[in-house]
């Protein structure tokens, strides 16, 4: 299957010498007269050791760890940059890593075409690739300067260019090496926005990264290393409650449960446990992802569990800006479905064809309740949900417009 990755028991070892001794080079044996040379052990340093994973077509994975843990190496191999030591690295489909964004670019030609060269060494032909310059042009924002050689531009325009190159050879499976913490914020926003979109088309996507908030609203999954050693592998929340956790010195072998994706705070959730709710899924395109483009379809999907079957009941969500404001809410009651009965398991959905909310981050409470509000699970804050656009703008509300005019003249960016 296209876009999956598959680690089995993968080592990876760099080797080096030690310190050289005074005459190992030409240069001191020469001077002293004498061409012995003494032999240093070599030094090892174990990057990953007996790494297990499988990722899933469309599925989005996070490595973190402290520095040093292996994260990087472990991309360079899905990347095939590196070879393993031992064990056996799969990856299927194309493959585009942003790690280090330009790093091929030449900088005596100019950015047109550089885009040309890497744009092929990604695998695309020259029709392909000039059939989609003027897109890569529009994102990379720099104007005529594609034009000039690279060497003239800034660090910002040097990246930027390097991104939209990446991501617009329509990659199976994309690496991603902390390319969102640099540039300025507009190319942060817009990055996001196109990693979103390319999720929902359904992109395999591995990313490594210090921002935990990040990672929890962009992987399923995720994997926490130390000293090249799997510590944690699950859901995103419970991985990163782990790695919070380690980081501030509380680790007393108290492991999360990883097996289920939320953290049961103290007054965070109430109700008599007639019916329980499993699980929240934020669905958009094929994936469950917490990371949706303004705009797109979105479903969330609630799977309950009934442990004494009621006849009243009434299932409901409500979205909250991350600063508490309330942004909406509706229910089944609301939308007129009558409760007759709710006897065995199943699953609940909620199907928005537009989710016209403006960007940033959105709480989501959940809960299941008899029509006179008595909660059988009220779970507040069930899910966290991150809307992207390309561009900021004030509120919450994001509705399609259009603008019409007579008089005034405009030029168009």
């Amino acid at each position: 299957m296209r876009g999956a990755i598959r680690f089995a028991g993968v080592r990876k070892v760099y080797r080096w010498r030690g310190r050289r001794a005074r005459h190992e080079t030409l240069k001191g044996a020469l001077f002293h007269r004498r061409l012995a040379r003494r032999a240093a052990a070599p030094e090892e340093h174990v990057a990953l050791d007996d790494i297990d994973l499988e990722v899933g077509p469309g599925e989005a994975v996070a490595i973190v760890g402290p520095n040093g843990s292996g994260k990087s190496t472990f991309l360079k191999l899905a990347g095939g940059i590196l070879r393993p030591t031992s064990g056996t690295v799969e990856v299927e489909g194309r493959v585009t890593a942003l790690i280090e964004l330009g790093a091929g670019f030449h900088p005596e030609i100019t950015g047109r075409e550089n885009v040309l060269i890497n744009g092929m060494l990604l695998g695309l032909g020259r029709r392909e690739i000039e059939e989609r310059m003027p897109e890569i042009i529009d994102f990379a924002q720099i104007g005529s300067f594609i034009d000039q050689p690279v060497k003239i531009y800034s660090s910002g325009m040097y990246v930027r260019l390097g991104f939209a190159v990446a991501v617009a050879v329509d990659p199976d499976v994309l690496l991603i090496d902390e390319v969102l913490s640099v540039g300025d914020e507009a190319f942060t926003r817009r990055c996001l926005d196109r990693l979103a979109r390319m999720r929902q088309q359904g992109v395999t996507m591995v990313l490594v990264s210090h921002d935990l908030d990040l990672v929890t609203s962009f992987a399923d999954r995720a994997l926490y290393l130390e000293r090249g050693r799997v510590v944690a592998e699950g859901p995103a929340d419970a991985v990163v409650a782990r790695y919070r956790s380690d980081v501030a010195g509380d680790s007393d072998d108290r492991q999360p449960d990883l097996g289920r994706a939320r953290m049961e705070e103290e007054g965070k959730r109430w109700g008599t446990g007639d019916v329980e709710i499993v699980s929240v899924e934020s669905i958009s395109g094929s994936a469950t992802q917490r990371l949706i483009p303004s705009g797109s379809p979105c479903r969330l999907r609630i799977r309950y569990r009934v442990k004494r079957p009621v006849e009243d009941f009434v299932f409901g969500i409500a979205w909250h800006r991350i600063d508490g404001v309330l942004v909406g809410g509706h229910n089944t009651d609301l939308d007129g479905l009558v409760p007759r009965k709710l006897a065995a398991d199943g699953e609940v959905s909620c199907i928005y064809n537009s989710l016209q909310l403006a960007p940033g981050d959105y709480l989501l409470d959940v809960a299941v309740h008899a029509r006179d509000g008595l909660a059988y699970d009220y779970w507040r804050d069930a899910v966290r949900v991150r809307v992207t656009s390309a561009v900021e703008w004030p509120g919450v509300w994001a509705p399609p417009h259009r603008w019409e005019f007579q008089g005034p003249e405009w030029e168009s960016e």
